[in-house]
């Protein structure tokens, strides 16, 4: 009887050993297995840090041989991302639009096919409207602007760019040429409007007077005013005198 168990115990051994060779070999191939999948999602989540370049809609301005096409990126909802004006884009195509971040403009000459970026190097748009001009009876002329807010740094470095840091506000023709700075450095725009049959921009600024790298109630205010048909950095409606004395306290 006793022999009889031996030889049983012989035959099944080798089984056992099949068994359990075939059970490490099933858990190397799943871990190995699962190494490679952690290793393709590793990749995948380095690769979305920089986002996809993306391209907006075409735009074509009113009476102007220049089309626009926005240049930015599709990322998450916390991004900065841009404004601009309705009338650019209608409906279903707005939306989309205004999940990106754009940083800059390809402007393209439909008759002589030539090609340029609005901007020398890119930066955050932080919104851009097209603008016309009105003779003094309130009809459009020709004459087209490009109005662009930019948020060049991490002025307050919060480590996020966005409305909370200085807004540099921008003119260029319907062309995207002439590009010319309209409001200082190191200001935050804050509102602006345009007198269509003067001709103006006019422009609400806080200047980070106390220097501490944010815009706040603490700070000057500065009403600008711009003539389009020669664009730069406009002057302060408030003079120095004005100033000198608004700042004066009133008792009450």
């Amino acid at each position: 009887m006793k022999g009889h168990q031996f030889v049983k115990a012989v035959a099944i051994l080798p089984w056992r050993r099949c068994a359990i060779a075939s059970l490490l070999c099933a858990l190397s191939l799943a871990c190995t297995g699962t190494v490679n999948r952690q290793s393709t999602l590793t990749t995948a989540s380095a690769s979305d840090t920089e986002p996809n370049i993306s391209y907006g809609d075409l735009i074509f301005p009113q009476q102007s041989d220049y089309l626009m096409i926005p240049v930015g990126f599709y990322k998450d909802e916390k991004s900065s991302k841009s404004l601009f004006s309705k009338d650019v884009y209608r409906d279903s195509a707005y939306d989309r639009m205004s999940l990106m971040t754009i940083y800059n403009l390809i402007f393209h000459n439909r008759r002589t096919g030539e090609s340029h970026l609005l901007l020398s190097e890119n930066t955050l748009i932080s919104s851009f409207h097209l603008i016309n001009e009105e003779n003094e009876a309130g009809e459009p002329i020709k004459n087209q602007f490009v109005f662009i807010e930019v948020i060049p740094e991490d002025t307050n470095q919060d480590g996020n760019r966005d409305r909370q840091d200085a807004v540099i506000g921008y003119v260029a023709n319907a062309s995207g040429k002439n590009l010319q700075q309209v409001t200082p450095d190191n200001t935050n725009l804050v509102f602006w409007q345009i007198d269509k049959p003067l001709g103006f921009l006019l422009l609400k600024v806080v200047q980070d007077s106390n220097s501490d790298r944010q815009f706040t109630g603490e700070d000057d205010i500065s009403f600008i005013k711009v003539p389009l048909g020669n664009p730069g950095i406009g002057s302060d409606i408030i003079t120095p005198e004005m100033r000198e004395q608004i700042n004066q306290r009133v008792k009450l």
